[in-house]
């Protein structure tokens, strides 16, 4: 009897835990795009202009977001990874997660999010 339920949890332990990588990485692509959507809020209310730090997202009244998330992969911020384009009026926001170790069906890369509303999930521009 305890062979065949160590048998079986042999079986369904990796399972779950790729469902469970599965579901942190969908929660950050989540989170990029949650972030986009404040950022272009942000630019709205600024002449088009989006901030120098993702901090800004949390200010003003109402702000467009009441926290940053972070990355439910690592726990790491986004805003090491925020950039921004003042001139061109564009910003590329990227996840520094550990998504190449969770997603095996996806080359090395990491989520990003660009002002264009796209995500690329192979992290190629």
């Amino acid at each position: 009897m305890l062979t065949i339920i160590g048998l079986l949890l042999a079986l369904f332990i990796p399972r779950l835990a790729l469902s469970r990588a599965r579901a942190t990485h969908a929660a950050c692509v989540s989170n990029l795009r949650n972030l986009g959507a404040a950022l272009q809020i942000y630019a709205n209310d600024n002449e088009g202009d989006y901030p120098d730090s993702l901090q800004a997202l949390t200010l003003g009244n109402p702000a467009p977001l009441g926290r940053i998330p972070t990355c439910p992969s690592d726990h790491s911020d986004y805003q090491t990874s925020y950039q921004v384009d003042h001139e061109d009026k564009r910003f590329t926001l990227a996840c520094n997660g550990v998504h190449h170790l969770q997603m095996v069906h996806i080359e090395k890369g990491y989520p990003q999010y660009y002002s264009t509303g796209q995500i690329d999930l192979e992290g190629k521009p």
